[in-house]
């Protein structure tokens, strides 16, 4: 379950059990995960929360008015001396063994070896109706503008550290370790019914799993993709215009012009890669008009993505000169652009089923 979870995301998931305990809870959930996220305040996920207003004591409220702990049964003093010899084993709820499995993927999505805590944070926000999830909610946080923050953040700490991986390598790597993954699991399920003898009938095989890590998993790392790329690139530029100052209007409308182009491409030679080397999949290549179409899914993905930033630095801007009239249209404004960013990512993956769907697998 921990397999690529590096030291320091370890270290958030040992201080959530502490949590857990400390607050008389009887299984770790993603509210006490939450709480650890917390913790240092000068981690990338701790910042990002620290900017929708959550901070540890607040989630620490909230875990006690939501989760209150359960009426402590009389303990004599011989059990309490025989519990004292026990190690109770770490438990964790349903939905943080699933927000752990979340992580994982967003960290394929980025093209990464190792989960670290801004990966558990996005694992643990995308599993719908969990603790963590109600305690946000409560306390205000918008979760979309949540997870933009965390990847403006790591976009940040990356074009400082130079440490992404180029976007051709990131999609190719994180679609080969998926598809390992799960043929992984299911070469484990088929180990296990010979050796208890128990048959598992229709389990699938290999071109079907490739076929489904395809359409399971290619929008949710495209769209991750596009948008990390965006605020890289807008990183990029800053830094260009702290070296040489101001940037010509012209040439920023070229080079993110030229960026979408060069993305576009990028994402085709990514799915030509993976299918002409290890995962030659359906019978026929894509062709122009539907290389065409998911090209252009992904442009608009950039655009309005393009437009989010903007309209976040307007906001910033007014935020500071408290402007209030004008800071209530760019939140509209922005709220409606998140809006058609996830329809965008909708119809990318209705557009991706359309053309991965129609062909037949190869024997």
């Amino acid at each position: 379950m921990f397999k690529r979870f590096s030291d320091v995301a370890l270290q958030v998931l040992k201080a959530a059990a502490d949590e857990c305990k400390r607050l008389s809870g009887s299984k770790v959930g993603t509210e006490h995960i939450l709480l650890a996220l917390t913790t240092d305040a000068e981690s990338l996920a701790a910042r990002a929360l620290a900017s929708m207003g959550i901070h540890r004591q607040d989630v620490t409220n909230e875990i006690q008015r939501m989760f209150p702990p359960p009426v402590p049964a009389v303990i004599t003093p011989e059990a309490k001396s025989a519990d004292q010899s026990v190690v109770v084993p770490v438990t964790y709820s349903d939905c943080a063994i699933e927000g752990f499995g979340r992580s994982q993927d967003h960290c394929r999505y980025f093209g990464l070896k190792e989960v670290m805590p801004e990966h558990v944070l996005l694992g643990i926000i995308d599993v719908s109706g969990c603790g963590a999830v109600k305690i946000l909610e409560e306390l205000g946080a918008n979760l979309s503008f949540l997870r933009r923050h965390i990847m403006f953040l790591m976009a940040r700490q990356c074009t400082s550290t130079q440490a992404a991986p180029p976007i051709r390598e990131a999609l190719v790597s994180g679609l080969t370790d998926l598809i390992a993954s799960n043929l992984e699991s299911v070469q484990a399920l088929s180990n296990l019914s010979v050796r208890s003898g128990n048959r598992i009938k229709g389990l699938p095989d290999r071109n079907e799993i490739v076929q489904m890590v395809f359409l399971g998993y290619m929008p949710d790392l495209l769209c991750t993709q596009v948008v990390f790329q965006r605020h890289l690139l807008q990183e990029a530029l800053k830094l260009m215009a702290e070296r040489t100052g101001p940037l010509d209007q012209e040439l920023t409308a070229t080079i993110v012009s030229n960026s979408a182009q060069h993305l576009r491409l990028q994402v085709r030679q990514m799915i030509e890669s993976l299918w002409s080397s290890d995962y030659r999949l359906f019978d026929q290549m894509l062709n122009e008009a539907e290389y065409d179409l998911i090209g252009s899914v992904i442009e608009d993905l950039w655009w309005a993505q393009s437009e989010e930033i903007a309209l976040h630095e307007l906001f910033d801007e007014a935020l500071v000169d408290h402007r209030r009239k004008h800071l209530l249209n760019l939140q509209k404004r922005r709220l409606e652009i998140s809006q058609r960013l996830t329809k965008l990512r909708t119809r990318l993956a209705e557009t991706i089923q359309q053309c991965f769907m129609k062909r037949s697998i190869s024997a």
